[in-house]
């Protein structure tokens, strides 16, 4: 049997303790991306409030810039110098064992001092990702969704993505590991860095030359062609068109519509089955030379050579596709061969009118000379019978 000797209080406090973390699961998600320009890419990681009261945290990304083999990092939250880039978020909720959904965070015009309650919001006003009140040790599973400029330049970025507390960082007696650096050893539980890795070819015609601009109709043109991969990876199943157009300035028009040349004006098309990325010897891409034949018709042609029509190989950049050839190209005689053809067009029908109405005369002589058989054959058989019938009487 144990008595109670004597009875000892305690008092604790517990004191508010602000420490939101963000992290990904490695298993289900990867922090390095490869992908393209004008591409996006998603990035799935998870919010968790690892304090004991309920906060309300933002949604940050920052950008880095290289420095040698360091990454220096920009404190304050935006896209800084990657123009056109973006980030926005959304929220993944598990609806079933196996189902899961994206809901989107709603836009509003709301002033900073609002507090979403059930919902993920982006404040225009002031350019800011929310999410709704998390209660102490709640986790949120997010979705950053990058965007990446389709001009963007073929390197390796870096980008910070961070949730920060109402309450700020550990200067403001906000979170307990929060600060404005993130290098080394100073990158906190609320600071997760990804990677996103351009990779692409990029097609260039860089060269477009005949040696002859001239030739009899019927006959074709020879025409030297140099395309450039200038891009990091490979491209595969190259189209190479031959256009002809009477303008000398569609250029643009073509790179507007695509790269895509009007069905009519095709002449002439060729596959190139592959062209490798360079190496490091070679400082101006790979190039490959290939000639293709321009059939000469009638007259004088403007004509462009246009690598990747309709842009089926995604690249770097669609706006060096397309090269004109310098002069233009036609048959020996342009003006006694046009007239010729314009002729034959006109003599052709005219022909054809011709012997149609030469035809008609014909069936018309055989015709009368039918009828003519006809009448005489009838007249005499008209006289045989008025002879018959006159023996019959007597």
């Amino acid at each position: 049997m144990t008595r109670l000797r004597d009875v000892t209080t305690l008092q604790v406090t517990v004191n508010e303790f602000y420490d939101m973390q963000i992290s990904m699961d490695p298993t289900v998600e990867n922090d390095v991306k490869t992908t393209a320009p004008g591409r996006i890419v998603r990035f799935v990681v998870n919010i968790t409030n690892a304090g004991n009261v309920p906060d309300v945290p933002t949604l940050d990304n920052h950008t880095s810039t290289k420095t040698g083999s360091d990454l220096v990092w920009t404190e304050t939250p935006g896209m800084g110098t990657l123009d056109g880039w973006g980030v926005s978020w959304k929220i993944l909720r598990q609806v079933g064992l196996d189902l899961e959904s994206e809901e989107d965070c709603v836009v509003t015009e709301s002033t900073s001092s609002s507090f979403p309650e059930d919902s993920c919001v982006y404040l225009q006003d002031i350019d800011e990702w929310r999410l709704p009140e998390m209660a102490p040790y709640e986790t949120y599973t997010m979705v950053a969704i990058v965007s990446i400029d389709p001009g963007a330049q073929l390197l390796t970025r870096s980008l910070g993505l961070k949730v920060v507390s109402m309450m700020g960082g550990m200067e403001d007696g906000g979170d307990h590991d929060e600060s404005a650096a993130w290098d080394g050893d100073s990158l906190d539980t609320n600071e997760k860095i990804v990677t996103v890795s351009l990779r692409a070819p990029d097609l260039v015609v860089r060269l477009a030359a005949t040696d002859k601009t001239s030739a009899d109709v019927g006959e074709s043109i020879p025409i030297r062609i140099e395309i450039v991969n200038t891009g990091n990876v490979h491209a595969t199943n190259i189209e190479v068109i031959l256009c002809e157009y009477d303008d000398d300035d569609m250029k643009d028009t073509i790179r507007k519509n695509n790269n895509m040349c009007d069905e009519d004006s095709i002449v002439m098309r060729q596959e190139i089955g592959a062209i490798d990325k360079p190496d490091d010897s070679q400082k101006d891409g790979r190039v490959v030379e290939l000639y293709m034949l321009y059939p000469v018709t009638a007259g004088t042609k403007n004509v462009y050579v246009v690598v990747d029509p309709g842009n089926n190989i995604v690249e770097a950049s669609e706006g060096n596709n397309v090269l004109r050839i310098s002069n233009e190209l036609g048959s020996s005689n342009p003006f006694l061969d046009v007239a010729g053809e314009v002729a034959g067009k006109i003599a052709l029908p005219t022909m054809i009118v011709l012997l149609t109405f030469a035809l008609f005369g014909v069936l018309f002589l055989v015709g009368k000379g039918r009828r003519a058989d006809v009448k005489d054959r009838i007249a005499e058989q008209s006289s045989l019978m008025s002879v018959l019938g006159s023996e019959d009487s007597d």
